[in-house]
């Protein structure tokens, strides 16, 4: 006898999985249909192979959602049955644990579920607005257009975090080794100078009582210090777990200098794109509002769509809606005021957000241009103080040797 793993629908469509003892693969397929299940996959418990483990520890990619969106648009555009082109799909798809899901997602089409409700059974991967969307091509006979237009703001998404990431990791890169070696220099170099300096009887130069100073504290109260920074950084951490904590930061994070730009531009531009996708598919105003809400991440931000959500329901315009929350830059409320007038917003939205996309990406150019001259600044600055703090006491004792 051996041990089978079975996945299985139950007569109401929900997913079983389990093992089974049986003979044979033939006797554990009719065991798990005894079981009043209907068996999806059966396999023999000592034949699984790795592959069929790694699924617990692959993550399903924003990449992988905007292939198979492509992938699925231009079946369904060729005219094959949404059902078979997942079949294809799934054969294709490398990603095991996106494989499943798609099995899934196929199993639950197939017993009589719309794409949108099998597509949100799973809403870790495919976001309320995604489901949303293909809901609306559904019932539009849009459906290749949805898609298409779903993988197209994914890939601005993730054109934008790219180029965010890309001009941060240097100067993180940079500060942090910074941190490093001036840590090294304190707590084991110094030291070892600062004893030779003892020996020396002359009168050590301000630059080399500062450092020999900071040393001395730090090697003699580390301690103290780490559990100052510990605790600092859990209190810091609390505070912005918490909600008044978290929506302050929010807000300030917009006012930061140089950056605090950078985040709004990106946050606008995503919320400008995803809301003009969402009006130019049929999706009311409020319902739109709704969605965007659930997936911005900035507090802040979150509550003034509220707001928004509450000018609209009392009856005022987008336009003087986008006014009176004071967040919105002079060029928003100016084109969605032209698309409000000549009944073409998600024109103007689409617009605006290339506009802040172009203007996102200049910055980040310009930035990544001229933070490289100030960190080398910074990095000269540091390297001159500590060889002058170093090497003066010894130039002074060689020239007192001289006398």
């Amino acid at each position: 006898m051996s041990i089978y793993i079975y996945r299985a629908r139950s007569r109401n469509g929900k997913l079983v999985v389990g093992q089974i003892e049986a003979a044979s693969l033939l006797a554990a397929e009719k065991n798990v249909e005894n079981l009043q299940l209907i068996p999806l996959s059966v396999v023999e418990k000592s034949s699984i192979s790795m592959n069929e483990l790694i699924p617990s520890f692959q993550s399903i990619s924003k990449k992988d959602i905007i292939i198979f969106s492509r992938q699925l648009a231009t079946l369904y555009q060729s005219g094959v049955p949404i059902s078979k082109s997942l079949t294809s799909l799934i054969e294709f798809t490398r990603n095991k644990k996106f494989k499943i899901v798609l099995q899934e997602v196929k199993d639950d089409l197939e017993s009589g579920q719309t794409l949108a409700k099998s597509l949100s059974n799973h809403p870790k991967i495919f976001s309320e607005i995604y489901v949303n969307m293909v809901e609306v091509g559904e019932s539009t006979g849009l459906l290749y257009d949805v898609l298409v237009r779903i993988a197209l703001l994914m890939e601005k998404e993730m054109a934008i975090k790219a180029k965010v990431k890309s001009a941060t990791f240097y100067p993180k890169l940079v500060i942090t080794a910074i941190i490093i070696a001036t840590a090294v220099l304190i707590g084991f170099v110094i030291p070892k100078f600062a004893m030779l300096y003892s020996s020396f009887n002359v009168p050590l130069p301000l630059e080399t009582r500062i450092l020999v100073a900071i040393s001395d504290f730090f090697v003699n109260f580390w301690y103290i210090m780490l559990a100052i920074f510990a605790a600092l950084i859990i209190s810091v951490k609390l505070y912005l777990n918490s909600v008044s904590g978290r929506l302050w930061w929010d807000e300030y994070k917009l006012k930061i200098p140089i950056f605090g730009s950078i985040f709004y531009k990106s946050m606008m531009g995503q919320f400008t794109r995803i809301f003009g996708l969402l009006f130019q598919s049929g999706i009311p105003v409020n319902r739109a509002f709704e969605l965007i809400r659930n997936s911005v991440d900035n507090k802040y931000f979150t509550r003034k769509i509220d707001e928004l959500q509450e000018e609209i329901t009392k009856g005022k315009s987008i336009t003087q809606s986008f006014i009176d929350s004071k967040i919105f830059s002079p060029i928003i409320i100016q084109m969605v005021s032209v698309g409000e007038e000549t009944g073409h917003i998600d024109e103007m939205l689409n617009k605006v957000a290339d506009y802040f996309d172009e203007d996102l990406d200049h910055q980040l150019n310009i930035l990544q241009a001229s933070i490289e001259p100030i960190l080398l600044s910074i990095i000269f600055g540091m390297v001159l103080f500590l060889a002058l703090a170093i090497y003066l006491p010894i130039i002074d004792v060689i020239n007192f040797t001289k006398k």
